[in-house]
């Protein structure tokens, strides 16, 4: 029965579209859904290493199809190019020039087998079997370098600064990288920071904390490389390493001045009048005493610029430079006066005050060089435990430079 009436037409032509909406979409979802799998059964994505042979197949699974004519074509930036056109009927088969030597085509199965392949033969290898486009067959090929052995770069050292540590590849094709510390994954307590690429770990104020192993693993869809480097801290920076090393040979060489001047004191106490040194002896033993208390003097001198060139000026190291630069002239001054000049020394028998300055000048500038790097080791030994560096092994330094200066003041008391 067919309504009669206009509210009865108007309700039965909205039904009526509407099953006929809904018989289209499923007639839609029927056509479009085994398409869907058999476009997707027909792709197929290969991964291979270049250098590698690759065997390409008309079917992925099941038994191949019947074979009247078979086309395979390499498609690189939509540009279709042949390789094989094979007609079964005429026993025909094709194989095309830039392919030639370098293909292996089975005409039972329809397979074609890449030789030696490289990046370039990367892009789309499409079958098509009795010119049927629509089940048309199409693998990508992705031909892939293994990724080379990256190498890491350290750009400071240095306590406190901003470290960047980069990973460098090369050549190859890269998709990820991986960092790690001491095995294990980046910290997340730590303010580490990546660049966008992943190439470059930041480091923005490095602490003895951040010293370690860091490692950076670079890897592809058919390889992975890892490289390791030990991130060491230095607390202190090469000049105050230096200073460091030169307060040290001047601590060993006063102190053993000092003990050295000691003993000759003790031995001259106890000679003779008859065996009392004087005369020229005791002119070149002083001319020794204060030669070496110049030197330590300059040497120290040195390692204080080399204090102010890294921690910069201050008062108290203005005052130290002005004792030491005092303390250089006078010893240097009796030295060559003593060496070469000695008759001059008698202008200062008769003053009191030339007398007492030229006396003090080797004890007096002896004690306050060894007080003065004590200072500067102390100083820098403490800089030194922030960072995670080995430290300065000075005792080796302090038994030649001891070993030295005591030969020559011993050798100057047998004489």
């Amino acid at each position: 029965m067919f309504p009669t009436t206009s509210a009865g037409l108007l309700r039965w032509r909205i039904v009526s579209e509407g099953w006929r909406s809904y018989r289209m979409m499923g007639l839609t979802l029927l056509l479009v859904f085994p398409l869907a799998v058999e476009t997707a059964e027909a792709q197929e994505q290969r991964t291979v290493p270049a250098g590698s042979s690759v065997l390409l197949n008309v079917l992925p699974t099941g038994t191949p199809p019947v074979i009247d004519h078979l086309q395979w074509e390499y498609i690189a930036n939509s540009n279709p190019e042949n390789v094989v056109d094979y007609y079964k009927t005429e026993k025909a088969l094709v194989i095309y020039a830039p392919f030639q030597d370098r293909v292996i085509f089975n005409e039972s199965t329809g397979s074609l087998l890449l030789k030696n392949v490289q990046e370039t033969d990367s892009g789309i290898y499409r079958a098509t079997v009795n010119l049927n486009k629509v089940d048309a067959r199409e693998v990508r090929l992705q031909v892939l370098e293994p990724v080379p052995e990256p190498q890491l770069q350290i750009n400071s050292t240095a306590v406190g600064s901003s470290v960047e540590l980069s990973c460098k590849v090369p050549a190859g094709h890269v998709q990820a990288i991986d960092w790690k510390k001491d095995g294990k994954p980046l910290p997340s307590n730590k303010c580490y920071q990546l660049s966008k690429d992943f190439t470059v770990l930041y480091i923005p104020e490095a602490q003895k904390s951040d010293c370690g192993s860091f490692s950076c693993n670079v890897s592809n869809d058919i390889s992975w490389q890892e490289t390791y480097v030990h991130l060491t801290l230095d607390g202190i920076m090469p000049p105050l390493s230096h200073a460091l090393k030169i307060s040290t040979v001047v601590l060993a060489l006063t102190i053993t001045l000092a003990a050295g001047s000691g003993f000759g004191l003790i031995i001259l106490c106890c000679q003779t009048e008859s065996k009392e040194i004087k005369g020229e002896l005791w002119r070149w033993l002083v001319v020794v005493i204060q030669g070496l208390v110049c030197i330590s003097s300059i040497l120290m001198l040195i390692a204080a610029v080399f204090w102010m060139w890294e921690e910069g000026l201050s008062t108290a190291l203005t005052l130290c430079m002005i004792l030491l630069m005092w303390v250089i002239i006078v010893t240097l001054l009796i030295f060559v006066v003593l060496a070469f000049c000695p008759q001059n020394l008698k202008k200062f028998k008769g003053k009191t005050v030339h007398r007492v300055l030229l006396d003090a000048a080797a004890p007096g500038g002896l004690i306050f060089v060894v007080l003065f790097a004590l200072y500067l080791t102390q100083n820098i030994h403490h800089l030194q435990r922030k960072g995670c560096s080995p430290h300065f092994d000075y005792t080796a330094v302090i038994l030649i430079a001891a070993a030295v200066s005591l030969i020559i003041l011993l050798a100057l008391f047998v004489w």
